[in-house]
């Protein structure tokens, strides 16, 4: 019998897959955790990268963290414990809400951490203080910032994009993702799974055959389900505050040419209200009009008013 390190250290992983696996299946048997929160997860998430017009073949989890930290000016920090004990915290204070994570840690795991810890402030976890350490994981609110951070990581829309669509092999979805292997593993079983909960060894051996490059058993999968994903983030409209709101981060001005809902009156109350920087106002000529939004900080008045002119006349 083979008893040298390297067989040892891959039984071993082995032995430590099967019990997360199980442990996994045996956590949404009892009460749909990964189904709920990955809807709540993809609710958000879908309706972000569907105002930030989010290419699904470039999508990073780096476009959703930075937007919600900017948000909410949250504070990012690393820390170091010499065991590696404490992977990630959220501490929730007067003073605010700060993220840390182990900066000794490989990038992907930290990926990890910054999505598991936002997961515990966007879907409002109780509390002050949340410290994710390999002895909490069964924790009921760390299981579901885990799911959080997987889907976010690796939303089911980009996985069918890259893997079914564009026809990437793993190494290069993983790598693009900025996640682990074993992430990337158990996020597809967990993934198809919720599509296929009758047919996990097929669901294992297609992902397990996918690591090896042969594609056709996960694209079997994904085929029967795909119109699916696509309708489940085609629900999902952009928002017109949002749309507006980045266009005139970007330039710094923009009118009703680009966005018609503009003309409605309605909408200016928002949009003034989202942003104190930004200001509105609607001109005519020779009955045609055009409503403007500009940052006031970017245009005076006359300036911005000029723009609009200037499109009005080429209308």
């Amino acid at each position: 019998m083979d008893n040298s390190p390297l067989f040892l250290y891959n039984k071993l992983n082995y032995i430590g897959l099967v019990y997360i696996v199980h442990t996994q299946r045996r956590y949404r048997s009892l009460d749909g955790l990964y189904t709920r929160v990955s809807s709540v997860t993809k609710q958000v998430l879908y309706k972000f990268m569907k105002d930030q017009d989010i290419s699904l073949l470039n999508y990073n989890f780096e476009h959703y963290f930075q937007f919600c930290i900017r948000e909410n000016n949250i504070q990012v920090l690393p820390h170091h414990f010499s065991n590696h004990k404490i992977e990630g915290l959220t501490v929730v204070d007067k003073l605010g809400t700060s993220f840390s994570y182990e900066k000794d840690n490989l990038k992907v795991k930290q990926n990890f951490t910054l999505c598991h810890e936002l997961g515990h402030f966007i879907l409002k976890h109780d509390g002050n203080y949340f410290a994710e350490s390999i002895d909490n994981q069964e924790n009921l609110l760390e299981r579901e910032a885990n799911v959080f951070s997987a889907v976010v990581l690796m939303p089911d829309i980009v996985l069918l994009s890259k893997i079914y669509y564009n026809c990437e092999t793993f190494q290069r979805v993983q790598n693009s993702l900025e996640v682990s292997k074993q992430a990337l593993f158990f996020r597809l079983l967990d993934f198809l799974r919720e599509y296929y909960p009758d047919k996990d060894s097929e669901i294992k051996q297609a992902v397990e055959t996918y690591i090896e490059g042969k594609n056709a058993s996960i694209f079997r999968l994904f085929h029967d389900i795909r119109e699916q994903i696509i309708e489940e983030f085609q629900q999902f409209q952009p928002s017109l505050i949002n749309q507006v709101k980045q266009r005139v981060r970007k330039v710094g001005f923009t009118t009703s040419q680009e966005y018609p809902d503009l003309l409605n009156q309605d909408n200016w109350k928002v949009i003034k209200e989202e942003n104190i920087n930004l200001k509105t106002w609607l001109i005519y000529n020779k009955g045609k009009s055009i409503a403007y939004v500009w940052d006031k900080e970017k245009f005076s008045d006359e300036e911005a008013r000029k723009k609009a002119e200037i499109q009005l006349l080429l209308m």
